[in-house]
């Protein structure tokens, strides 16, 4: 009858294996891991990791109570307040909020090259800022924009009473 063959492994010596492994590391792949290393840390040194723990955990609780809590109608609208910024944002071409920032006054970019002696524009500055042809174009797009809301309020106002 034929005899089992007798395996026998020595023990693995993890520490021996780790140390090892990480002698033979080149010095690129030493820097990543001190780095690593210290962002582990200051992970756990602000309870990042145990708040992950405690997530992980949690799991299928923490996904009903979150689909749940956007299940309710004020968190639909809350988030469709979020997107809808974001989307105007987003449409913004960044050209335009660039020649609006190169536009202001240096005191308005920099407070500290504000002058203590530079005292508030005259009423006459502000109406004729207010007037030139710039400042119409956007004084009309916040005019078509309120007249948006109020046209919207209205209508709500109407299918609630009618």
């Amino acid at each position: 009858m034929a005899k089992p063959v007798q395996l026998d492994f020595p023990p693995r010596n993890q520490e021996a294996e780790h140390r090892q492994m990480l002698a033979t590391l080149p010095v690129e792949h030493a820097e990543v891991l001190a780095d690593l290393l210290a962002l582990a840390e200051d992970l756990r040194r602000h309870n990042v990791i145990n708040t992950l723990r405690g997530a992980v955990g949690a799991g299928g609780e923490l996904i009903t109570y979150v689909s749940e809590a956007t299940a309710q109608p004020e968190a639909a609208r809350g988030l469709r307040n979020l997107i809808a910024p974001s989307k105007l944002l987003g449409s913004i071409h960044p050209e335009l909020l660039e020649s609006v920032q190169r536009s202001l006054p240096e005191s308005w970019r920099d407070p500290a090259a504000r002058d203590a002696t530079t005292g508030a524009p005259s009423l006459w500055k502000v109406a004729r800022t207010l007037t030139s042809p710039p400042a119409r174009r956007v004084l009309m797009g916040v005019g078509v924009v309120l007249a948006g809301v109020g046209l919207h309020m209205a209508r709500e106002k109407a299918t609630r009473n009618g």
